[in-house]
């Protein structure tokens, strides 16, 4: 793509997402893979093909969409990022 700045038009979710023990609201693109939402938290260009990296899944019943904004939800419960999850595990073995 020559122009990456254009904006892309697609689902966004804004959700609490915790890293580490930092908590704060964040707005992630949504997708459904077979009917379950997903979380897109970051994403990798491989050779100019945009695919995602790290994806975290939502519960459906927390899910809801205002009804005068389409494709923009809010997601009722907090997201954790995989990235940092496994690091504080590896922290916490190594304490012991």
């Amino acid at each position: 793509m020559p122009d990456r700045r254009k904006v892309r038009v697609g689902f966004k979710v804004i959700h609490r997402h915790r890293v580490g023990s930092h908590v704060f609201r964040r707005v992630s693109e949504l997708v459904f893979v077979e009917g379950r939402p997903k979380a897109l938290l970051a994403w990798i260009d491989l050779g100019g093909v945009r695919a995602p990296l790290y994806a975290c899944e939502l519960d459906p019943s927390k899910l809801r969409a205002p009804k005068r904004i389409r494709g923009l939800y809010y997601y009722d419960a907090t997201t954790a990022d995989p990235r940092f999850d496994e690091l504080s595990e590896d922290v916490s073995r190594m304490a012991r």
